[in-house]
């Protein structure tokens, strides 16, 4: 050591110890400290001392006995047989989790972790499985909302950098203190760091203990036990949905902004088909639509039924045998910042002894000399695949194993939430988490989370399959795992995630339904999300509980387009309805919009079997209200589909007012309105840089209004001057001719769109003679002349 005298070294360590208390004393969620201290002594009295200063001073009566206090910060003594510092601290929460304070819940505390030193006795396959699970601690501390103080020696500060990278990149601050090494006393003689032993909840705190922060106290008041295991906060993207690139933040990672999970919006053909929100927590979605037909016609019902395939072998009720290791991805593959843990490099075999502070700590850690360094190697999935052989190789405890393969497949999880979605990448995820339900000891809490993101990433590359078998058979995989993590899912400890399974399940059912037997699988998904909903109270997750009933009300929109109509329809209107309770137009205007949308598309499909005025009119009030936070600004696409929708609930209310002309007109000018400001919409879109899918047909827009700009003219009980007749005609002639250019490959359609023509050149010869029929001639594409010319005779 340094020859410093007494009273340096003192001061030195006094500087450092009021740096270490003042950084933890901020509060700051998610911080990773290394502490260093050679001197285990000196090391047991800071972390006591530590424990000290972080508690706060009761302000009791002095003859009262102050009850007992939730701790702020907790020493564990590391588990040298199993060093996982994150299963020790779920652990304690679990034994100990915090108390009500008022109607807040306590903090989490932050942990310091001792006894890394005696690792240095063990295996190095115990120490591999060590360092494996340092790198997983960023992505595990924010699901915890916890800090953690790592107490090492220099040795193994030294070893740090090479052998757990990511652990040391994710580190907040080193503070080292001095001191004399002290010599590991043997086995038998070793005695246990001090521990802070949690106290009972108490149920009614000093006031000091209330003046916690506002972000903590938010982070830890809802569902903490939930954030203890939960993978994926968020569900999945949820029935039918479509991306919405204006609106991202997926409306998954957008839901609570305002998923994402969030959110990425499907809307509803024209009316464009249901919508269901993505929620705070999934992988992002590869959207589907879900709609009915857009009309070529006057607009009406036309569902289109999903497509019939085969029935498959029933799943059987395990989960395949999962496939050997994932082949590393070639070298080329695109990397990405992922917040998950990246395992260490190759590790040699050897133990090792330290037993005094400078003994010589190879700077590649475990790293055999004859192995490429951390950095020499260009892929981390390539580092983690070496690494997993290795532990192969070394017969590694089970458990290590697990969290290697856990690790590799967050990795690829990390790249699919960041919009790296391929079938490759989700093909990986999926074996490297089969993987880990191989070795994932029976009793594990994890195989809810591993299960859950196992559904997810199959119900997604289902999305990518090349044939509709392939499909069908990822959405029984899905679904198979979904029951099973339902089946393992300890509810006391894991209450949140049973209504985020229940509510996957159900986005699976609906789209297996598309495959096969729609009526039961629509009933399926129904029954899981009415299960989610038993168990997500409004009161409790409002948003989440919001989007299920969307969810819900979406279901029940599809199955209306197979059976009992208006039954199924006034209960996807009172889905959509309570669903809106627990949206703030102010704060999550998008998703707001989007079902206030979906309610005026169930309002109009009703009006096509009942009371049609009445729903109509409850149909144009949603609309008008979703474009109100639909703008183009904020969602163009989601704007045109909506202003579409609007055109059409136009249309048909004008077709039910035919004993009231003034009304009559008024609607066909609306519609006429909307419609072309859909038009304008789609042509913004069409000169975007990046393309943006829309969800409805805009030759369907064209044709229908060609429509109204004609009936505006052909009813004989509306009076229109010549001049605007002679407009309304041209205008109706030449949307008409869109159309049938847009439907060019859609024989049935571009019949549909020349017989419009035809009738509108009749009607510009009834009221503009000769003259104007040779006029309308000078429109139409000379091609078209052999085709119009015989049938206007």
């Amino acid at each position: 050591m340094t020859d410093l005298s007494f009273r340096k070294i003192l001061g030195l360590n006094q500087q450092t110890y009021q740096r270490l208390r003042v950084a933890l004393s901020l509060n700051l969620r998610r911080q990773i400290f290394i502490a260093v201290c050679d001197d285990l002594a000196l090391r047991d009295r800071l972390s006591a001392r530590l424990i000290e200063d972080v508690t706060p001073t009761s302000k009791s009566q002095p003859q009262q006995t102050p009850a007992p206090r939730y701790p702020r910060l907790v020493t564990l003594p590391l588990n040298s047989s199993d060093p996982n510092p994150i299963a020790q601290m779920v652990q304690w929460l679990t034994q100990s989790p915090p108390p009500l304070i008022g109607n807040r819940r306590a903090p989490i505390p932050a942990f310091q972790l001792v006894g890394v030193e005696q690792l240095t006795r063990e295996p190095a396959a115990i120490q591999r499985s060590f360092l494996t699970h340092l790198q997983g601690i960023e992505r595990n501390l924010s699901i915890l909302e916890s800090s953690l103080i790592l107490w090492v020696p220099q040795p193994w500060l030294h070893t740090l950098p090479d052998s757990a990278p990511e652990f040391w990149r994710c580190r907040s601050a080193v503070f080292e203190f001095v001191g004399d090494p002290t010599p590991l006393p043997a086995p038998a003689q070793e005695a246990p760091p001090a521990r802070s032993r949690p106290p009972q909840p108490i149920p009614d705190p000093d006031p000091i203990d209330d003046a916690v922060e506002a972000e903590t106290l938010a982070s830890a008041s809802n569902g903490t036990q939930e954030q203890l295991w939960k993978l994926l906060t968020q569900d999945l993207p949820e029935l039918n949905s479509e991306a919405e690139p204006e609106t991202n933040g997926h409306d998954t990672a957008s839901e609570e902004d305002g998923f994402v999970l969030q959110t990425q919006t499907a809307r509803i053909a024209a009316p464009v088909g249901a919508t269901s929100v993505k929620v705070i927590d999934a992988p992002p979605a590869i959207a589907v639509k879900a709609k009915v037909a857009a009309p070529t016609r006057p607009p009406a019902q036309a569902p289109t039924s999903p497509p019939q395939i085969p029935s498959s072998k029933a799943p059987s009720s395990k989960v395949s045998p999962p496939p050997p290791p994932p082949k590393a991805p070639s070298s080329n593959a695109q990397s990405h910042p992922a917040q998950t843990a990246k395992s260490q490099a190759n590790q040699s075999s050897e133990t090792i002894t330290v037993s005094e502070a400078d003994q010589a700590v190879s700077s590649k850690g475990l790293l055999h000399p004859s192995e490429p360094a951390f950095d020499d190697l260009q892929s981390e999935p390539m580092l983690l695949m070496q690494q997993i052989e290795l532990l192969h190789q070394e017969q590694a405890p089970p458990a290590a194993l697990a969290e290697a393969y856990r690790i590799l497949g967050n990795l690829y999880r990390d790249r699919i939430e960041q919009g790296d979605v391929s079938a490759q990448n989700l093909t990986t995820a999926i074996q490297a988490y089969e993987q880990v339900l191989v070795w994932l000891h029976e009793t594990s809490d994890w195989w809810t989370d591993v299960l859950n993101d196992l559904g997810n990433l199959y119900w997604m590359l289902s999305r990518y399959a090349s044939s509709p078998d392939q499909a069908l058979a990822h959405l029984q995989q899905g679904i198979q795992a979904y029951q099973l993590a339902l089946s393992k899912l300890n509810y006391q400890l894991q209450p949140n995630a049973y209504p985020m399974i229940q509510n996957n399940l159900g986005a699976a059912y609906a789209d297996l339904a598309r495959y096969q037997d729609p009526v039961e699988n629509l009933q399926r998904s129904i029954q899981a999300y009415q299960q989610a909903l038993r168990h997500r109270k409004a009161e409790h997750d409002p948003l989440r509980y919001a989007s299920t009933q969307n969810n819900l009300g979406t279901a029940y929109w599809n199955l209306a387009q197979h059976q009992q109509p208006e039954v199924y329809l006034k209960q996807a209107i009172a889905a959509y309805s309570e669903a809106l309770h627990y949206y703030n137009a102010d704060q999550e205007p998008l998703s707001y919009a989007m079902i206030q949308n979906n309610l005026g598309t169930a309002y109009w499909n009703l009006a096509q079997h009942e009371r049609p005025q009445d729903w109509l009119r409850l149909a144009l009030g949603a609309y008008q209200i979703a474009l109100q936070y639909r703008t183009f600004a904020t969602a163009p696409s989601a704007y045109a589909a909506t202003q579409n929708n609007l055109g059409t609930a136009y249309w048909h209310l004008a077709n039910h007012s035919k004993d009231d002309v003034k009304q009559r007109t008024e609607y066909l000018q609306a519609a006429i309105a909307a419609y072309e400001a859909t038009l304008v919409a789609t042509e913004k879109l069409a000169t975007h840089p990046q393309p943006i899918p829309l969800n409805f047909d805009v030759s369907a827009t064209h044709n229908n209004l060609g429509l109204a700009h004609h009936q505006l003219v052909a009813d004989p009980k509306i009076s229109l001057e010549a001049a605007a007749q002679s407009t309304h005609l041209e205008q109706a002639l030449r949307h008409h001719l869109q159309a049938l250019e847009g439907w060019q490959h859609k024989p049935d359609f571009r019949q549909t769109a020349l017989n419009c023509v035809i009738q509108v050149m009749r009607t510009i010869y009834n009221t503009g003679g000769l003259a104007g029929q040779n006029q309308a001639l000078g429109i139409l594409p000379g091609h078209l002349l052999p085709e119009v010319l015989p049938k206007l005779g």
